[in-house]
């Protein structure tokens, strides 16, 4: 009986000293809040340092307050901004700024999107600013995200950012990039937008400039009906 009665009291100091969780408040009630706040103070929100930041904690959404600075379409002041960030707010300033379209960000894309990018896949830290330029066919850019390392097991990024920055290669045909989509044809991630279109428009151009090798027509003809896996495997075997 006393070893029972030990450990419900156990049970009881437990719970006493271990605080509810509670609820994470209504997404129209975060919203609300964060609409209120000025440019500024969104800005502050963002920082590793947050007591600038009017919000408290659980209404401190990141990806929430991007969209709001998104949505008021200030780039002056997100630039400007960006310049003095810690990297946290950078980055958020950064995916704000990838949604607005503009000559003043499109010179500001340039000037950082080639700089200190690593040596392994164009992972979220540095796609934004390669894939608003690659958007825009910049060579440079396309031929970037178009590295061997972003297509091998795993994409950089989630499909939901990865498939439209694909279908720029086939948009502003760059037809280096067509071994890349091949071998990625199997993908689940791709195979949600046209990636067998991207392929064929691709292909077709790469065609009418003059190439007449007959795996690159081969494909061509077949890729709406051959098996993903069987193209993949043409591909490795160097038809381009």
């Amino acid at each position: 009986m006393k070893p029972l009665v030990a450990i419900c009291l156990t049970v009881l100091v437990f719970v006493s000293f271990c605080p509810a969780q509670s609820d994470p408040p209504p997404y129209e009630e975060v919203h609300a809040k964060i609409h209120r706040l000025s440019d500024q103070q969104l800005i502050n929100c963002l920082s590793e340092k947050h007591s600038r930041c009017p919000l408290e904690d659980s209404y401190r959404d990141s990806g929430l307050i991007s969209a709001e600075l998104r949505d008021r379409k200030h780039p002056g002041e997100l630039i400007s901004a960006y310049e003095t960030g810690d990297q946290l707010q950078r980055y958020y300033i950064v995916q704000a700024l990838w949604q607005i379209h503009n000559a003043k960000v499109l010179a500001f894309m340039r000037s950082i999107a080639f700089e200190n990018l690593p040596p392994g896949q164009d992972n979220e830290d540095v796609f934004f600013p390669l894939d608003y330029l690659a958007q825009r066919c910049d060579q440079r850019a396309l031929t970037r995200l178009n590295r061997k390392v972003n297509f091998d097991k795993s994409f950089p990024v989630g499909c939901i950012l990865w498939a439209p920055a694909v279908e720029a290669f086939a948009r502003c045909n760059y037809r280096p990039a067509a071994p890349n989509l091949v071998l990625a044809l199997d993908a689940a991630c791709l195979n949600i937008t046209d990636s067998r279109g991207w392929l064929a428009q691709i292909l077709s151009g790469r065609m009418q400039a003059g190439s007449h090798h007959r795996g690159t027509r081969a494909l061509l003809h077949e890729a709406p009906t051959r098996p993903l896996h069987a193209l993949a495997t043409e591909a490795k075997r160097g038809f381009f």
